[in-house]
């Protein structure tokens, strides 16, 4: 007879019942346990995924192909945010670049750069003002 925590194989369980069992039952519940923790490793290293989790792919799964049409404008789109973003002068268009498109956070732009934070503000917020009126001129 082997001595066993039932709380170890029922997490719902929320106090700890010691209960005695034969080996052979000790032993298929040892097994069950190892092939679980086996199948969440493998589960892991595959980036097995489930539509009711989230990140995962289901969104590039579920969504429609885009139309060429739909894909033209979007190239258009990134053509003119592009075009707009090489307008700036340059040391704006360096920090909105960074900011918007590498993620970079203000507080790391104002580091790789030495200045104060508030500056870095300040210009991306100028850059987009800037990006706007482009943008409203040629779309």
């Amino acid at each position: 007879m082997t001595t066993i925590n039932l709380k170890r194989y029922y997490p719902y369980m929320t106090e700890n019942v010691m209960l005695e069992v034969s080996d052979e039952i000790a032993a298929a519940l040892s097994m069950g346990g190892r092939l679980c923790d086996s199948y969440k490793r493998q589960k892991r290293r595959n980036g097995e995924c489930s539509l009711d989790t989230d990140p995962g792919f289901e969104a590039d799964v579920l969504r429609q192909p885009m139309t060429p049409d739909e894909y033209i404008e979007a190239q258009e789109t990134t053509f003119a945010l592009y075009d707009a973003l090489t307008q700036l002068p340059p040391t704006q268009a360096r920090r909105v670049y960074q900011h918007y498109l590498l993620g970079m956070s203000k507080a790391e732009i104002a580091a790789a750069e030495g200045v104060g934070r508030s500056r870095i503000c300040c210009s991306i917020e100028r850059g987009l003002a800037t990006m706007k009126n482009i943008l409203k001129k040629s779309l």
